[in-house]
């Protein structure tokens, strides 16, 4: 069975980033570069920058400072982001300390049907008497919750409900309240989609009876 292909990464720092007047939004335009054009917010205060050729955004509000790429797979570059996130952080006179949640959202070609093949792999009940407790019975959902110091992550595996022929893979990691720098959060990120696609990979394969 194929790998997973990430298409969405989304990294979160809490920061105390205070009200974003014109000024300021100005200043972070300028900092992040050509590229990322403003987009409109149905949220007072806060601001989108999106990049459609590269297919980053980038989201703000008082309190967060939000990074997304997405693709066919996502592609997720340290360095870039270290750099725009840095960029944002010296603009704004923020301290190098910021708690963080990563999201990742991943598809993998399940070679048949995702439904009938997570019917079969996440529970001990035969199909077909799991089918008759559950008579319009379609697909079912794996949640794995685990700890790794400083994170706390949630790895979830089911049916891609639009597209059957995929599993929907998503991964989440949060720091809690353990703060870091811009630049150990993104050595960390690469860290987990590394493990992604090596023993945290390797365990969904074997779930899912790859």
């Amino acid at each position: 069975m194929a790998n997973l292909e990430f298409r969405q990464i989304q990294l979160n720092l809490n920061a105390p980033v205070g009200p974003l007047n014109d000024v300021r939004r100005m200043r972070i335009m300028d900092a992040v570069g050509e590229g990322f054009a403003p987009q409109p917010v149905p949220i007072a205060g806060a601001i989108a920058l999106v990049n459609p050729v590269s297919r980053e955004a980038i989201f703000m509000n008082e309190n967060q400072i939000q990074y997304t790429c997405d693709g066919m797979p996502a592609q997720f570059s340290p360095s870039r982001v270290e750099t725009l996130l840095g960029a944002i952080r010296d603009t704004l006179l923020l301290e190098d300390r910021f708690p963080m949640i990563l999201q990742v959202i991943a598809h993998q070609d399940a070679n048949g049907s995702a439904f009938e093949k997570t019917v079969e792999a996440f529970t001990p009940i035969p199909p077909p008497t799991l089918r008759s407790y559950f008579p319009g019975l379609r697909g079912l959902g794996l949640r794995i919750t685990f700890e790794e110091s400083p994170y706390i992550c949630d790895l979830r595996i089911e049916p891609l409900f639009s597209d059957p022929a995929y599993f929907f893979i998503q991964f989440n990691a949060g720091s809690q309240q353990t703060a870091q720098s811009i630049a150990s959060t993104v050595d960390d990120t690469a860290n987990w989609l590394n493990r992604l696609q090596g023993d945290i990979g390797d365990v969904i394969q074997e779930i899912l009876g790859a």
